[in-house]
């Protein structure tokens, strides 16, 4: 509706409705024109007229403000993504470190220089981590480490089997080949003896020269750790005598191996300095077993087992009386047994 209030000769607007349309509407009157005194002119028109570019320009700012929104929440997200990935690729990386496994290792790329400068830093702790790894039982500080005995200084009293190995007549053997070669040897060797171990459940604790010391339910426990030395000490036995058959195929020397296996009580734990320390079993089990190892010469024998080892080695392994024998070093007499269990018992 028109506004009809008294003209005061100054131009007015007033805003209406036409249709429910909003029309702005522009009031003004004669001021000289005696003819036309008392009349107005009135100018209308829809206000979307006036307002349409502003709304156009307002929609199409919003527009591409919307889109530069989404673009920049979708570039968030796969920059996000690929940080992600970067860290995650690193955290799985430094579990590998933590589980000792270098086998399976993936170098992490990322655009970010920070993520880049962690990847190098998380690599050569890799390197240097896996060259020293070499040196001490792998197997072995993983179970170290899931035993929760990580602790310098922890020990306990436990009941361990212990084996000890000694390669015959090695000092010859030493002597009529050259260090290049008797390295070859031993390498072989050990791999076989190690794998045939950790197989069993064991771990070979430390390599003496010639001679490895290996021993189950230590770390980590085993019930079965007796029938577990026994089953492998005669796998051991098997593999040797393949290996041997090979070298003497190939021209080279046999190594032929003697056996001692001996179970009780022992004290194990990290024993040592305060920075350089070593898991270990002591007591009179462990020289048991020792000395069980040399008594093979005594006998003509291969494997020599306790009778502390007998009474638990459950069935699959059979023993040969052999009597009681005193050892080296040890007033008390051992009860001596020969492990004639066939490869097969293995």
């Amino acid at each position: 509706m028109l506004d009809t209030t008294p003209d005061t000769g100054v131009g007015r607007s007033s805003v209406f409705e036409v249709d429910t349309v909003p029309w702005l509407a522009r009031f003004s009157s004669f001021g000289s024109a005696h003819l036309l005194n008392g009349y107005r002119i009135v100018i209308a028109a829809p206000v979307a007229d006036f307002t349409a570019a502003n709304v156009e320009l307002l929609r199409k700012t919003l527009a591409i403000a919307a889109v530069l929104v989404i673009a920049g929440i979708i570039t968030a997200i796969m920059v996000s993504r690929r940080i992600s990935r970067a860290l995650v690729a690193l955290a799985i990386d430094a579990a590998q470190i933590g589980n000792l496994d270098f086998d399976n290792w993936k170098v992490a790329n990322s655009l970010i220089s920070e993520i880049n400068m962690l990847a190098r830093a998380l690599s050569s702790a890799r390197n240097a981590i896996r060259t020293f790894a070499v040196y001490v039982p792998r197997e072995l500080v993983r179970r170290i480490v899931a035993s929760g005995q990580a602790a310098a200084g922890a020990a306990e009293r436990r009941e361990v089997t212990v084996l000890f190995t000694d390669i015959r007549d090695f000092t010859t053997i030493s002597e009529q080949h050259s260090p290049e070669e008797v390295v070859d040897l031993l390498g072989v060797y050990f791999e076989t003896m190690n794998r045939v171990v950790e197989r069993h459940g064991g771990v070979i604790v430390q390599y003496l020269g010639d001679s490895i010391y290996a021993m189950w339910n230590a770390p980590t426990e085993n019930p079965d750790h007796v029938a577990a030395g026994c089953r492998c000490v005669v796998e051991l036995k098997a593999e040797i005598d393949r290996l041997n058959a090979a070298n003497l195929a190939a021209g080279r020397p046999e190594l032929i191996t003697r056996f001692g296996i001996h179970t009780g009580i022992a004290v194990v734990g990290s024993v040592g300095a305060e920075d350089r320390r070593q898991y270990t079993a002591m007591g009179d089990t462990v020289n048991v077993a020792s000395r069980l190892e040399g008594m093979n010469k005594e006998f003509g024998t291969t494997i020599l087992a306790s009778a502390a080892v007998r009474e638990r080695a459950g069935p699959g392994i059979d023993f040969r009386p052999l009597g009681a024998a005193t050892a080296k070093g040890r007033h008390a007499q051992i009860e001596v047994f020969e492990v004639t269990a066939p490869a097969s018992a293995a």
